[in-house]
């Protein structure tokens, strides 16, 4: 049995054309992200933010029926 050369060298550069353009699209994917994405989303926010919801275990009293009566709310219209 005899292995055609032209074929063989046909799939060798269609998996290197392949593989070629399967790690240029995830340099392209991962420069587009580092671009994009912020570095930590959870760091703390700069300027003028506004703490919107106080802990329960922080040493200042909380209103519980305020925190009941929210979420009665949320579940009878979902907002």
């Amino acid at each position: 049995m005899r292995i055609p050369y032209r074929r063989v060298m046909e799939a060798l550069r269609f998996l290197l054309l392949f593989v070629t353009c399967a790690l240029l699209s995830y340099g392209i994917i991962t420069i587009l992200t580092d671009k994009l994405m912020p570095a930590n989303p959870y760091e703390e926010p700069h300027g003028n933010a506004v703490k919107v919801v106080k802990l329960l275990n922080s040493p200042e009293t909380q209103d519980l029926e305020g925190y009941f009566s929210r979420l009665q709310l949320f579940y009878e219209t979902g907002e």
